[in-house]
């Protein structure tokens, strides 16, 4: 019950917000907004001002306003107060204010959540210490090896691994003079942080990671083992494990073949054989484990709060463009979309996790809304701002009849869409997998 009920409030709140932004716009812009109502279907209460009805509808998923002339149809579609009327440019801002207050929201959010306060990877707060060199980065061409400390970067003392990440992250494909401590020596390495985009500088250098084990996925090897959240891969094959890539990297290479693992619960050792299953699209074996990280719990000042707040509101748009690049060259497969399903979920576990978590995600969800709603897809608010495009450039209305055979096009196109994230929903919470029935 808590997930359905948060996942109703946070979708209320977030297509209130973009409504909202349609209603203010609209009425600066002089036309006539009939009503105006959080919620759909049945009216419950609401009171008339001025033109607007304020009402209360049954289902509380969001919200809608309905203007006067938006139906080039409807028999006021040419008096003053309409929507048709208004020049295109006025009409653009009416349209694409709504997924501009979805933008906004989060520059007001995150910055809350860090004046709450976090919970960060505790790492970020040790000194850093080299964990685990990935093969063939700039990291291990650079020269960097495991156990090495570094203790400055450009001259900049190094005291935590939180900014030694800020340091490499914000200079890709720019040269840095390292300065580490190898066995009570000091050397100094150059390395040239690789530049991934949305994540910035990335050089392969890993802290350490314990293979300790948080969560474990129903059906796959790992589960059928009886491996349980707290458990500690000590050893595969009879080799010590101390990383949790180390780990990663002998399941990925033996997909298909049964590995002893020695692990480690509550102070006593186990063996256990486990056969990693090969994954369909890569090839590649998975136990269906996650890494369990270590996190302590950290408060902003206000400030601060604004400045991270911003740099996450940055890297979040980065982030979503660089997902949709992949998804367009198919880098990334659309099996990894989730609809409906998943986010509800997500969002009930964000708000079991804390109110600073589901803020955070709240933030995320809203951008996320506010960049797709502008794509150029008719019944989109992008496909709307596309046909007044063309408009203005014409100098005439687009044919109502191409209009409408856009219109049905793009309707078709996302509801495609949403079959496929509802399928890939239902795919993740089924307790065996669809091709298994035939068998």
């Amino acid at each position: 019950m808590l997930t359905l009920a948060v996942f109703i409030v946070v979708l209320g709140l977030l297509v209130f917000v973009h409504e909202f932004g349609h209603f203010i716009v609209a009425k600066r812009a002089g036309v006539r907004v009939e009503i105006f109502s959080f919620g759909f279907g049945p009216r419950l209460l609401g009171v008339k001002r001025g033109d607007t009805e304020y009402r209360i509808s049954a289902l509380p998923l969001g919200g809608y306003v309905k203007m006067t002339g938006e139906d080039p149809q409807d028999a006021e579609a040419q008096s003053e107060y309409s929507f048709t009327m208004k020049p295109v440019s006025a009409r653009m801002r009416i349209v694409v204010a709504g997924p501009v207050m979805n933008l906004l929201l989060p520059l007001f959010l995150m910055p809350i959540v860090y004046l709450l306060g976090i919970q960060q990877p505790a790492y970020l707060d040790e000194p850093p210490a080299v964990g685990w060199v990935e093969e063939e980065s700039t990291a291990e061409k650079a020269g960097f090896h495991v156990g090495d400390t570094i203790l400055s970067i450009q001259g900049d003392p190094t005291p935590t691994w939180e900014k030694v990440k800020i340091l490499f992250a914000s200079n890709p494909n720019k040269a840095l003079s390292v300065e580490i401590l190898r066995a009570d020596t000091h050397l100094q390495l150059t390395i040239t942080p690789e530049s991934k985009e949305a994540l910035g500088g990335y050089t392969g250098l890993l802290q350490k990671m314990a293979p300790l084990i948080d969560s474990v996925e129903p059906n796959l090897p790992a589960a059928k083992a009886g491996l349980q959240r707290g458990d500690k891969i000590i050893s595969i094959q009879g080799a010590a494990i101390h990383h949790w890539v180390q780990m990663a990297k002998i399941i990925r290479a033996h997909p298909g073949e049964p590995l002893e693992f020695t692990i480690l619960r509550g102070g006593e050792s186990f063996t256990q054989i486990m056969e990693p299953k090969k994954e369909e699209e890569s090839g590649t074996g998975i136990l269906g484990i996650t890494h369990l990280e270590e996190t302590t719990f950290k408060r902003y000042g206000l400030l601060q709060s604004i400045r991270s707040g911003l740099s996450d509101f940055v890297q979040s748009i980065q982030l979503t463009f660089y997902v949709i690049g992949k998804l367009f060259t198919g880098n990334i497969s659309v099996k990894t979309l989730g609809g409906p399903i998943l986010i509800a979920k997500m969002t009930g576990d964000a708000a079991r996790v804390g109110l600073s978590s589901l803020i955070s995600f709240v933030a995320f969800l809203s951008l996320q809304l506010g960049i797709l709603n502008l794509f150029p897809i008719p019944v989109l608010d992008g496909g709307h701002i596309f046909f007044f495009c063309l408009e203005g450039l014409l100098r005439r209305p687009l044919n109502v009849k191409i209009r409408e055979v856009a219109q049905q096009v793009g309707f078709i196109v996302l509801l495609i869409f949403i079959l496929v994230i509802s399928y890939n929903d239902v795919m993740r919470i089924l307790p065996i997998h669809i091709e298994r029935l035939s068998k």
